[in-house]
C-alpha cells in the first residue's frame, strides 16, 4: 500500500482506536471499578485478620488510578490503531471481499478473537488480591507469550489457506478453508494444553470474581467492535471521496 493510500488507513484506525478506548475506559470506569473497589475492601479485610502483614497503602490513590483508568485505555486505543492500520495496510489485499470497510470489519474480528477471547479463555482475568505478588511476573509472561502464540497460530492458518490455493488450484474456497480451519483447531488446543496454568489459587469469592471477568470481556468486545465498526465506516466514507479504491 503506497503512502498516500496508507494516511487514510492510518486517519481512521487512529480516530476509531481513540473512541474505542474511550468507550472502554467509560465502561470500565462506570462498571468494574465498584467491583475492583469491592476486591480491594474484602482484600483489606483480610489484612486485618490476626497474623495478617498489613497492606501496603498504595503509591496512587484510587481517585488518580480511575480518573488514569480513562487515560490509559485513550492511549491503548491509540497504539491499537496504529497496530490495527499497520496489519492493514499490509494484509489487506489479501482479506477476502472488495470493499475496505469489510475488510476493517473482518480484520478487528480475528484481533480480537487471537488477542482477546482465545487468551481469556486459558487465562481469565481476576480482581486484584487474587494471585501471589511473588509470581505476577511469571503470570505477565506466559500471558503475553500465550497472546504471541495464539496470533502465530491465526497466521500459520491463514497461510496454509494461501498455499493451499496455489498448491491446490482446483479446489474451492470452501475446501481450502477446511482443512487450515482444522490447522488452527488443533494449534489452538495445543497451545492450551502445553502452555502453564495460573499458578496461584484463586481464593476470591465466586460471584465477585466472575463479575470481573465478565466485565472484563465484555469490555474487550466492546473495544474492538468500536475500532473495527468505526475504521469500517471511516474508510468507506474515504472510498466514497476516491481516497481509497475499493480492492482496499
Amino acid at each position: 500500500m503506497s503512502p498516500d493510500r496508507f494516511y487514510p488507513v492510518l486517519k481512521a484506525a487512529l480516530l476509531a482506536g481513540l473512541v474505542a478506548g474511550l468507550v472502554m475506559g467509560l465502561y470500565h470506569f462506570v462498571l468494574t471499578e465498584p467491583v475492583i473497589d469491592r476486591a480491594i475492601a474484602l482484600e483489606d479485610e483480610a489484612a486485618m485478620a490476626p497474623g495478617q502483614a498489613a497492606r501496603y497503602a498504595p503509591l496512587v490513590s484510587r481517585g488518580v488510578q480511575k480518573g488514569m483508568l480513562i487515560v490509559g485505555s485513550a492511549l491503548y486505543g491509540l497504539a491499537a490503531g496504529v497496530v490495527f492500520a499497520a496489519v492493514f495496510a499490509l494484509l489487506g489485499r489479501r482479506f477476502p471481499g472488495r470493499w475496505p470497510d469489510i475488510k476493517a470489519v473482518a480484520l478487528a474480528a480475528v484481533l480480537w478473537w487471537s488477542v482477546g477471547l482465545v487468551p481469556f479463555l486459558k487465562y481469565p482475568a481476576n480482581p486484584p488480591g487474587v494471585g501471589d505478588p511473588e509470581t505476577l511476573y511469571f503470570r505477565e509472561s506466559i500471558q503475553l507469550g500465550f497472546i504471541a502464540l495464539s496470533v502465530l497460530a491465526v497466521a500459520l492458518a491463514w497461510l496454509s489457506y494461501r498455499l493451499l490455493g496455489r498448491w491446490w488450484t482446483s479446489a474451492s474456497k470452501a475446501q481450502r478453508l477446511l482443512p487450515a480451519v482444522a490447522l488452527y483447531g488443533v494449534m489452538a488446543v495445543l497451545l492450551a494444553l502445553l502452555m502453564p496454568p495460573n499458578p496461584d489459587a484463586v481464593t476470591a469469592p465466586a460471584d465477585l470474581v466472575w463479575d470481573f471477568r465478565i466485565l472484563s470481556l465484555s469490555g474487550q468486545v466492546f473495544f474492538w467492535a468500536v475500532l473495527g465498526g468505526g475504521s469500517a465506516l471511516l474508510l468507506r466514507r474515504f472510498t466514497r471521496r476516491g481516497e481509497l479504491r475499493e480492492s482496499g
